[in-house]
């Protein structure tokens, strides 16, 4: 039959055990969740480099789009006359 003083030693051995496994659960658990932040801030960065990229692409759309606009406005302004080049005509010939 154990001694009082055995079973709390037994006791004790039985809660740091369980404390042990705490800590090494919760261990993983931050290893794990590091391995996530990385991935978080890997995928943070490859959003950032498609943002600079599709502002560069959009900067790129509005100056080809302001060209274009300026080129069809010259288009329509050209076409406005009407006569050819010939000038005005005459009337009554």
């Amino acid at each position: 039959m154990p001694t009082k003083l055995e079973l709390r030693v037994s006791q004790h051995d039985r809660e740091i055990a369980a404390i042990r496994k705490l800590i090494l659960t919760g261990m993983k658990m931050i290893a794990g969740m590091q391995a996530t932040q990385r991935e978080i801030q890997a995928t943070q960065r490859e959003i950032q480099a498609a943002q600079l990229e599709f502002r560069r692409d959009l900067k790129a759309l509005s100056a080809s789009q302001k060209e274009t606009d300026r080129e069809l406005k010259a288009l329509i302004k050209s076409l406005r006359g009407g006569t050819n080049g010939h000038g005005t005509l005459k009337q009554g010939l």
